[in-house]
């Protein structure tokens, strides 16, 4: 009987252990999900910052040599997007 004692009792511990550990490791996985998307939502402001920029720098025409080449490959890339929804429509 003493045996069967021993082992429910290491048997109850494993399992409270586990259960610890498996709480612990939901609890850095929902960190790590805050963490995403505390990065996102910063992300996203950087984007709209960028934005604003570019459509400022636009309306004063101050554009040095650098923003000219970030400008023209932003201009690219809308055209490729465009000629690509273009493609979907068309299906």
């Amino acid at each position: 009987m003493a045996l069967f004692d021993d082992l429910t009792k290491k048997a109850a511990k494993f399992t409270e252990e586990a259960i610890d550990k498996t709480q612990e490791f939901a609890g850095t996985a929902k960190i790590k999900l805050k963490i995403k998307n505390l990065e996102s939502d910063r992300d996203d402001v950087y984007r709209e910052l960028g934005k604003y920029y570019f459509q400022l720098l636009e309306d004063q025409n101050s554009i040095d040599a650098e923003v000219s080449e970030m400008r023209s490959r932003i201009y690219n890339f809308d055209a490729e997007i465009n000629e690509l929804k273009k493609e979907i429509d068309e299906e």
